[in-house]
């Protein structure tokens, strides 16, 4: 049985309570957060507390927080030395754990809401330890969680976390752009769907360049130009531009 708390209130911090609390050969032992008590969407059988200088010992410290806060809020923890300390966060350096003597990270490639259920079996878990013990107590504890567990350093984790802006938040927010647009226009965004929903699904038969359509790659000049017309004035305008001139260099063959 593997002894873990959880250390964060959020979208994160969430998730991993949930899955511990349903596995059967990890102990959830405390949740700890800033706030007096803790957030409503927790389940009643966590236990919490809101002194991270006070957390119950365990065997793992998982650390849920913001990036700029992970390296202050580990230097409050009062682990013992064969504890492990991990921190969840993609682009944050492993060292930033150093002061402890058995560090890593595991961080799950995924994009967390409160308000949806995940399933952690499917989701890459990307680890990294600080010695090859930490490395395989960290492997244990994922491999417990997902069937797809992958070691990486800190520059490619960065390099995977940049790549995840790009795929995940970048395309929601031009979601956000196309129904801006559209209730502007006194159209239902829901209209967009289908069509959001058939381009992830594409991606399980064709990679992204081979998936790719639209006026750009076909350098349709009349219509990239009315698009921008209606654009003009907006701040969408400067972004429609920017990367509909980067998709013209993708190679495009009729």
């Amino acid at each position: 049985m593997i002894n873990v708390s959880i250390i964060g209130t959020g979208n994160i911090a969430y998730h991993f309570s949930n899955v511990f609390l349903k596995h059967h050969n990890i102990n959830l032992i405390e949740v700890c957060g800033r706030r007096k008590n803790i957030p409503s969407y927790f389940s009643s059988r966590v236990n919490y507390c809101d002194d991270v200088s006070k957390i119950s010992k365990s065997d793992i410290y998982m650390i849920c927080v913001s990036d700029d806060q992970i390296e202050i809020i580990s230097n409050k923890i009062k682990a013992s030395s064969k504890s492990l300390i991990l921190h969840c966060s993609g682009s944050t350096d492993m060292k930033a754990l150093s002061n402890y003597c058995n560090y890593g990270v595991l961080y799950p490639l995924q994009t967390f809401s409160v308000e949806k259920n995940i399933n952690f079996k499917k989701i890459p878990i990307i680890i990294e330890g600080n010695s090859k013990d930490s490395l395989n107590k960290i492997e244990n504890l994922a491999s417990k969680l997902s069937e797809n567990v992958l070691k990486a350093s800190s520059k490619q984790r960065l390099a995977i976390h940049v790549s995840a802006v790009f795929a995940n938040n970048f395309t929601n927010y031009m979601r956000v752009v196309a129904d801006e647009i559209l209730k502007s226009n006194d159209i239902d965004p829901e209209i967009l769907n289908p069509l959001t929903f058939e381009t992830s699904d594409k991606l399980k038969y064709l990679n992204s360049k081979e998936a790719q359509t639209g006026p750009a790659l076909r350098k349709d000049i009349n219509t990239l130009k009315k698009h921008l017309n209606l654009l003009k004035g907006s701040s969408y305008h400067k972004i429609y531009e920017t990367i509909s001139n980067e998709i013209k260099k993708i190679n495009y063959e009729l």
